[in-house]
């Protein structure tokens, strides 16, 4: 009678104990050993950046938002069905997700040739919470030329919440973006000049917060039906002239007419550091033609491949 009282008492000690340790989960993880190895001296390819959006009007500084987000590159994957995928996973904070959200990509390249100077791809970017999800996709080709350069890029992004609620951020667009940029123009073949179109798309004043585009002011034609101009059509022809600068330094200016809208950059990148990555600071001035809005963008990153 008393080995068998000690015995109870031992079991209830052992499940005592494991009932202290065990997270209360209705399941746990197993934890598995790495099979990866390193061959050799690689660093951690990864995207990290700070942001600060400026709204500009009559009155002066009217809004302000910040953004940051980490981002790792996890190099090129051999996937089933997919082969060699490039993929890159992160974090991301912006008004829209101010707790914070994952943001996975993926760009499978559909063909390089190096003889030719040309290369297909698409890809897929998504960024969540637990409240709303945001998708988007993407083909593009680059062609290279002497002294010159061609690319296209179709997108479709879509978002939203997973439940509809009044006021919710939804939105499902498509559009382009191409054009040809001409390099070693004047003077002292430092600048480029690019020649294109521009779609519109991902600047609907989601992630800014209360820092609205200053493309939003445009006048906007008077007419009841306008065809897929308001929901998918949002693109304008653009003018750029880039002049690189002493000390990796680069100033341009873009024209969108159809936005009205003229943006002045400033970009400059620091030496590469013992692990093989850089400093990049950029400030982007976007001036509306048609009202007295503008949009100052200042933003840091590091770079590291």
């Amino acid at each position: 009678m008393r080995m068998r009282l000690q015995g109870g008492r031992a079991i209830a000690l052992v499940v005592a104990l494991v009932a202290v340790m065990q997270c209360p989960t209705f399941i746990h993880t197993a934890e598995w050993l790495d099979l990866a190895d390193l061959k050799s001296e690689n660093t951690l390819p990864l995207i990290t950046d700070l942001g600060l959006n400026v709204g500009l009007g009559r009155e002066g500084l009217n809004a302000t938002s910040g953004s940051c987000s980490f981002i790792a590159d996890f190099g090129v994957l051999d996937l089933p069905l997919l082969g060699l995928v490039r993929s890159r996973a992160g974090l991301r904070y912006n008004p829209l997700y101010p707790r914070g959200a994952l943001e996975l990509g993926f760009r499978k390249e559909l063909r390089t040739d190096k003889d030719q100077g040309y290369q297909l791809f698409m890809g897929l970017q998504s960024t969540g919470d637990d409240e709303r999800l945001d998708v988007l996709t993407e083909i593009g080709a680059i062609k290279l030329f002497h002294n010159a350069r061609a690319f296209y890029r179709f997108l479709w992004g879509f978002g939203g919440p997973y439940q509809e609620k009044s006021g919710s951020n939804n939105w499902n667009q498509m559009g382009s973006s191409l054009g040809v940029t001409q390099t070693n123009l004047p003077p002292n073949l430092k600048g480029q000049l690019t020649i294109g179109w521009r779609t519109g798309l991902l600047d609907v004043g989601l992630e800014g917060g209360k820092v609205l585009p200053p493309m939003l002011a445009r006048r906007k034609a008077q007419k009841k039906n306008r065809g897929l101009r308001d929901n998918l059509l949002d693109s304008s022809p653009f003018a750029a002239y880039s002049l690189e600068l002493p000390k990796n330094a680069e100033v341009s200016w873009t024209i969108l007419p159809e936005h009205e809208v003229l943006e002045h950059a400033l970009h400059w990148r620091s030496g590469m550091d013992a692990t093989g990555g850089q400093v990049v600071i950029a400030a982007v001035l976007e001036q509306s033609l048609s009202s007295p809005r503008a949009r100052l963008r200042i933003g840091t990153c590091y770079e590291r491949k």
